[in-house]
């Protein structure tokens, strides 16, 4: 179902672009290690296990040593005309010195023809099982495979650092769980603005514009904080408690501001937290 929604290419499914899935878009970022430091902890979990070789990507795939060949060798693999070839063609057309694998958009540097040996000598080691099917291994359970509860046991244990101070702020016990999801949704730009879904191709560009008749373009901080309409309400909340402020530009530094208005004591921030 994938492949005929999505299609695919050398054996890997692709995203389909952007006017596809948004879930689908969001499992190719974690397979991909996309918006994550290094390669991203799904990909750090798993590898290829070389059967026949027919379906591992030669470069993409981490099948021989701990990192994609594309990593470990990323010159090589920015010179390489076929990047998309997998273990058994490159394999079949000869990966030993002067085989027909190695096929470059330019002459090698002699530094580069260093590394290109340094790789031969790692696939030297390599032995194929002609009958097998390559496999995916699980690095943390390789005898049990993959389950959705050791994945969710290894990110619930992964040290995430917080992007801003907001974020901190976002859960109350007080506030209604769907006002909280809200609430996380806003400084990161995931909510079904006019804006948004028109990136999205769901309405045209005509249709943009904030639902208020203002003019402006619907984006999540012009709808909370700068719209005549929705966003004066901070006013009228600060005038009901009594104080005055200013409403910043975005809706985390908008957060934690307003979290802080009334001094550092404990009560009071909870307080403005609730609100």
């Amino acid at each position: 179902m994938l492949v005929v929604r999505y299609g695919e290419e050398a054996g890997r499914l692709e995203v389909g672009g952007r006017s596809d899935s948004s879930w689908w878009r969001e499992v190719a970022n974690i397979r991909d290690g996309i918006r994550e430091e290094g390669e991203g902890w799904f990909a750090g979990m798993v590898s290829r296990r070389v059967g026949d070789g027919e379906n591992t990507l030669f470069w993409l795939d981490r099948w021989v040593g701990n990192v994609p060949l594309c990593q470990r060798f990323s010159r090589l693999f920015n010179l390489a005309e076929n990047k998309l070839v997998s273990v058994a063609t490159t394999f079949s057309l000869g990966w030993e010195e002067g085989g027909a694998a190695w096929q470059w958009q330019r002459c090698m540097w002699a530094w580069e023809d260093e590394l290109l040996a340094e790789c031969r000598t790692l696939l030297s080691n390599v032995l194929f099982q002609p009958i097998v099917s390559d496999i995916w291994q699980w690095h943390p359970d390789i005898a049990g495979g993959y389950s959705v509860r050791l994945g969710y046991e290894i990110l619930t244990s992964l040290d995430y650092h917080v992007l801003d101070d907001a974020a901190k702020l976002i859960w109350h016990p007080q506030v209604a769980l769907k006002v909280s999801i809200l609430a996380w949704c806003m400084p990161r730009d995931r909510l079904p603005t006019k804006n948004n879904l028109h990136a999205r191709g769901i309405i045209a560009e005509a249709d943009r514009y904030c639902v208020a008749g203002c003019g402006q373009v619907e984006t999540v901080n012009h709808l909370f904080l700068h719209c005549d309409t929705f966003g004066s309400i901070w006013q009228q909340v600060r005038f009901w408690l009594g104080f005055s402020g200013v409403d910043n530009q975005n809706l985390a530094d908008h957060f934690h501001q307003f979290t802080y208005y009334l001094g550092g004591l404990k009560t009071r921030r909870s307080f403005l937290h609730l609100i």
